[in-house]
């Protein structure tokens, strides 16, 4: 069209309409051995249907429930006093919404109109129901539109699960009489900034006595065999050999290894393994990686790299402060004493050996009593419908 307007200028032309009843075609420029055209629009569809939203004829809805209610006048007979409902027009109305006594068919319509249809959206069950109530209406609706909205497989497959089905938490109840790190759970905190060559920590947590933990830096590539390497030399001379270890089904299988287990054989400790992304059974040590995470994030630098160098605070900081299970800081329960730090110096009253080895005793069971009190209360505090078998579910893939 631009090299046309520029072969144009040099003529001198003036424009004029002429109507089409006027304007003869050339018959040159309609030669019959020439292609006219008729056949260029075959099979071309300019706009496709799935442009445009899926709309039924008002119309022609409104005659099949005219229909119906002339067909089931005894209902209507029945509803009319029993639910306010008006004549007009030829047809019964509830409010502004025409009343309907079809079946099946007609709600399952009336539930895709306002729920399933692109103009509508995939609303919840509020706005599905407040939508669809203004237009049409009969006795069972709010109850019929709200299973097929929480019944709706695009909604279930595409929108987060607000409120899912939480099983109850399995906790594992403190063996009478434990003594500290008798049983201890341990797990790793990954994908840390590099600090003074360290990316990883390994949490160990007293389970069932006082609640004290011990923060290890190390790297994300350390082994089974590296584990046990690090435990000989930085928890043994502290705490013993544990009889028990809880541990993660983690991704680098460090504790579900052979080494691992056969470790754990020839020293005699039980293994108790937890469903990886599953914190029910493993949950101390979710609750300790949660703490030891908030507080490097607090105290380390802009950079997050010096976390290694504050390790042992926040060790002392989680001993030191008293538990919300146990009610006593791990430190008493564990040693008798809070050691010295921040503390004002004020003169000892520790016991006589005897009365102090008593007291600790008393302690220690009266902190059992209370991790299986809560515990329990933690077993009940959960909304869980069970699963029947052969029952159909949405399974989620994050971590799959």
């Amino acid at each position: 069209m631009a090299r046309y307007i520029a072969a144009l200028g040099d003529y001198n032309l003036e424009l004029k309409h002429l109507p089409g009843t006027k304007n003869h075609a050339d018959g040159l420029s309609r030669r019959p051995d020439h292609d006219q055209g008729e056949e260029d629009n075959d099979e071309v569809t300019a706009l496709p249907n799935e442009l445009f939203a899926r709309v039924i004829s008002d119309m022609a809805f409104n005659e099949q429930i005219h229909r119906h209610q002339k067909e089931h006048a005894e209902k209507i007979e029945e509803w009319k006093n029993k639910y306010k409902l008006r004549y007009a027009d030829g047809n019964w109305w509830k409010d502004t919404a025409l009343v309907v006594t079809g079946g099946e068919y007609m709600w399952k319509t009336i539930a895709g109109l306002y729920h399933g249809s692109p103009t509508a959206g995939h609303q919840g069950v509020f706005k599905t129901i407040g939508m669809a109530l203004k237009d049409y209406w009969w006795p069972t609706m709010n109850e019929y539109l709200r299973k097929h909205v929480q019944g709706c497989g695009t909604c279930q497959q595409n929108k987060s699960n607000t409120h899912p089905n939480k099983p109850p938490l399995q906790p594992i109840s403190p063996e009478a009489n434990a003594q500290p790190f008798q049983t201890i759970a341990m797990d790793f905190i990954v994908k840390l900034p590099t600090s003074n060559g360290y990316d990883s920590i390994l949490t160990i947590t007293d389970h069932d006595c006082t609640k004290a933990v011990i923060l290890l830096p190390c790297k994300e590539t350390i082994d089974a065999p590296g584990v046990a390497a690090l435990f000989k030399e930085r928890v043994f001379p502290f705490v013993g050999i544990p009889k028990k270890v809880i541990s993660d089904r983690d991704s680098d299988t460090r504790f579900t290894s052979t080494f691992f287990k056969e470790l754990c054989k020839q020293l005699g400790v039980e293994q108790a393994m937890s469903s990886a992304y599953h914190p029910q059974t493993d949950g101390q040590s979710e609750r300790t990686n949660q703490s030891v995470e908030t507080a490097l994030r607090i105290f380390g630098n802009f950079q997050q790299n010096d976390w290694s160098e504050w390790l042992p605070l926040v060790q002392y900081q989680i001993n030191s402060a008293p538990s919300t299970t146990t009610k006593q800081t791990p430190y008493e329960l564990w040693m008798g004493f809070v050691p010295y730090a921040h503390q004002p110096d004020r003169p000892s009253l520790l016991p006589e050996i005897d009365k102090r080895k008593e007291d600790l005793i008393a302690a220690r069971v009266q902190a059992q009593k209370a991790m299986a009190r809560a515990g329990a209360l933690r077993s009940k505090q959960t909304k869980w419908t069970p699963y029947i078998k052969g029952q159909k579910v949405w399974l989620e893939g994050t971590h799959l």
